[in-house]
């Protein structure tokens, strides 16, 4: 036995499994709720963790904690580590929905909730009582590093957003952007024109410091225009329209969700607009993973399902 794995010998491997939730929750409570344990355990295994490593690994920083520069570099090889214990432990089991529990943590756009992920889970309700999703709508601009540290296990995301980070990609769905506006708007005839997008109040779209797919074929077309109201939330633009002069563009499977709830008319744009396809990213760690090719799996059914 070399000196390496002698000196593994005297080291409590569950230490991982404390060390991972402490890197990722950076507090000692939620860190304690996420693995079942009280504070004063988690306290025990924080103290005997900054001993192992002569660091302090969490430091207090205001009301918050904060991970130290060693700290920081752990995060990825814990994650890496226990996914590769999780499948060497489960390299001989199969994965069965109707009787196996996962959580699966996604990151996705509120389009995609809505549109693929809602009826996803409508269709897993009976054939696996055991999955359970977690999903996040913000920070999907930047899946890679949360797939990379084990935070999410999947992203579905546009296409232009997966493009060039390096992890496995695969389309699952496509769209278009269509022109909505309130079906009473009494500016609006049969048509929409350009002159009408020049005109009336528009309604755009601002994640983080990135102007939205919806918007681009304004400033395409010479259509330049700041918005005259402006959210973060494709689903929040659907329910603004109603009762204003307003035009937006909209995701039309999204659209047609919220069609008549919110007395929407659905019109062809005057312009250009680009074409939607989202995709689904996942480390590549979890290439194999029998649980996680299922659920994606699942993911592609649904969106077959939908149909063009």
């Amino acid at each position: 036995m070399t000196a390496e794995r002698k000196s593994l010998s005297n080291v409590d491997l569950n230490l991982l499994l404390a060390l991972e939730a402490l890197l990722q929750e950076r507090n000692v409570s939620r860190a304690g709720e996420r693995l079942s344990v009280t504070q004063p355990t988690m306290s025990g295994a924080l103290a005997r963790l900054r001993r192992l490593f002569d660091d302090e690994l969490l430091v207090r920083a205001g009301r918050t904690m904060q991970l130290t520069p060693l700290a920081e570099t752990l995060a990825l090889p814990v994650a890496e580590i226990l996914t590769q214990i999780e499948r060497t432990m489960g390299a001989t089991r199969s994965f069965d929905p109707r009787t196996d529990a996962r959580t699966f943590k996604l990151v996705a756009t509120d389009y995609a909730l809505l549109v693929l992920i809602r009826p996803t889970l409508q269709a897993l309700t009976h054939s696996a009582p055991g999955i359970r999703l977690q999903v996040r709508t913000t920070g999907f601009t930047g899946y890679p590093s949360l797939l990379q540290r084990g935070e999410i296990d999947l992203a579905i995301v546009p296409e232009p957003l997966s493009r060039s980070t390096g992890m496995p990609a695969e389309p699952v769905l496509d769209d278009r952007f269509v022109a909505v506006v309130w079906r009473q708007n009494p500016d609006v005839g049969k048509r929409l024109t350009i002159e009408h997008l020049r005109r009336l109040p528009y309604l755009g779209y601002r994640f983080g410091s990135s102007t939205s797919m919806a918007d681009q074929p304004l400033h395409d077309h010479t259509v330049t225009r700041d918005p005259d109201t402006l959210v973060e939330s494709f689903v929040l633009g659907a329910h603004m329209i109603r009762g204003t002069r307003q035009v937006t563009f909209l995701q039309e499977r999204l659209a047609k969700l919220f069609q008549e709830t919110d007395e929407l008319r659905l019109m062809k744009p005057p312009i250009r607009t680009p074409a939607l396809t989202e995709t689904m990213s996942w480390h590549p760690r979890n290439s194999h993973d029998p649980a996680h090719r299922w659920l994606r799996d699942q993911i592609h059914q649904t969106a077959d399902a939908l149909g063009p």
